[in-house]
């Protein structure tokens, strides 16, 4: 019997990785971004389903992390999947009480809470998930970096726990979160600046290479919300707040082409296409971010993104795109370019 290589195996489930993850974002994108949750009080201190930004049912998260299929990934333990599993199974104890979803709650944030770290990043005592993986698509940097998406995440989560155990380390730990926000890239934080001058917290904080992941800043944005609103911290609520102000007209504009969004933004201007579901992330994040504001010209940009990811000649254009932008990296995909 012929032994098939282990690199063929690895790429073959790569591909099922890829086709189920296509299949389970076509599902996704099929709700409505704009359609968030009746119950939720975006404003209340008791932490309940603002933070979420897919429209996913409870416990979908938690099926598709641990299937077979995921399994490849599911082995780096990517710090947001651990997010993504806790937040899931916070929901599922919300909505039907189920004390096993709770326990697993908490296990999973004190686990993210045992994997952080108190660094001391330009004169402030923060609390940090370190990464220490190399980044696709970026030149070699250094190690450990931290992410601003993830920062935020886990100040939402700390905070949910320190509501059910009452446990004060996560609440501090929560405040500690947010303080990478405060620090420049290029002391260790997350803190950059946008075209308009003000604030961007960079989801891949590596000096010199900063590109202003959309997504990964208004997912920030929300964690640090969470942590505003059920501790009062008036750090917390200023780096919300002049994280907001930087989502101006002008700078969402950057990121519209005028039939979908762009993922990030680089120096030279080429920036990497979004997806739709990525065009249909942004608009559900910025339908929250108004909706906790009380913005309208935020739901405008939401309504606006909405449209591009639901008309089909969008579609299309959105989806040439990204297979062109995927076909000039076709080589590191299949293993030829190692670079």
């Amino acid at each position: 019997m012929r032994i098939v290589p282990g690199a063929v195996m690895e790429r073959v489930s790569d591909a099922l990785f890829r086709v189920a993850r296509w299949r389970r974002q076509l599902r996704l994108i099929e709700g409505d971004p704009l359609a968030l949750d009746p119950r939720v009080e975006p404003h209340a201190q008791q932490l309940t389903f603002t933070h979420v930004y897919t429209a996913a049912t409870a416990g979908e998260t938690a099926r598709w992390l641990t299937s077979p299929v995921y399994a490849a990934e599911a082995a780096k333990s990517d710090p947001i999947d651990i997010c993504h599993l806790a937040i899931d199974r916070f929901h599922i104890f919300l909505e039907r009480g189920d004390a096993s979803a709770r326990d697993d709650f908490v296990a999973l944030t004190r686990g993210l809470l045992d994997s952080g770290r108190v660094v001391e990043l330009d004169g402030r005592t923060c609390f940090v998930i370190p990464h220490l993986d190399q980044v696709e698509g970026y030149a070699r940097h250094r190690t450990p970096w931290v992410n601003a998406m993830v920062q935020g995440w886990v100040g939402a989560l700390f905070m949910r726990a320190h509501q059910l155990t009452g446990d004060e380390r996560f609440a501090e730990a929560a405040i500690r979160a947010v303080g990478v926000c405060f620090a420049p890239v290029e002391r260790g934080g997350v803190r950059d600046l946008e075209s308009n001058g003000r604030v961007f917290y960079e989801k891949y904080a590596l000096p010199g290479q900063t590109r202003h992941v959309l997504n990964g800043f208004m997912s920030a944005l929300m964690g640090i919300w969470d942590v505003a609103r059920a501790s009062g911290h008036a750090d917390a609520r200023a780096a919300f707040e002049s994280g907001v102000a930087t989502l101006d007209d002008v700078v969402l504009d950057t990121y519209d082409t005028g039939y979908t969004t762009l993922y990030d933004q680089r120096p030279d201007r080429r920036a990497t296409p979004s997806s739709v579901l990525y065009t249909w992330v942004h608009a559900r994040q910025l339908a929250v971010l108004a909706r906790i504001t009380q913005q309208p010209r935020l739901l405008r940009w939401a309504d606006r993104w909405r449209s591009y990811s639901r008309r089909t000649e969008h579609r299309v254009r959105t989806t040439l795109d990204t297979v062109g932008y995927r076909a000039r990296s076709l080589g590191r995909y299949i293993g030829l370019d190692q670079s």
